[in-house]
């Protein structure tokens, strides 16, 4: 089988190479937005299609997914004090209508 000098020869039995440590770097700071379902669509279709292609950062994503859960299930039924939530409340008032 020949080859021209334009076209490659792939090794079917070689890896494709996988992401950079900068896509990871870059998928794993937004992991904690992505669980809270604070990324807008296609940030999250991005993460997605990088933990399917990304086992080191599936991993490290299944870790955090499972913290969070656990977290939830100790500590879901804590309420805010009163006195805090009024706080809260307004100070998000102030801000909102300094912007």
């Amino acid at each position: 089988m020949s080859t021209d000098a334009s076209t490659p020869f792939v090794d079917a039995d070689e890896p494709t190479p996988g992401p950079t440590a900068a896509e990871c770097d870059h998928v794993l700071a937004r992991v904690h937005e992505f669980l809270d379902h604070e990324v807008d669509t296609a940030t999250g279709d991005e993460i997605r299609a990088h933990l399917t292609e990304c086992e080191p950062c599936l991993d490290r994503f299944d870790v955090e997914q499972a913290v969070k859960s656990l977290v939830k299930r100790c500590c879901g039924g804590d309420k805010a004090p009163d006195r805090l939530r009024v706080s809260i409340m307004s100070s998000i008032t102030v801000t909102r209508r300094s912007l």
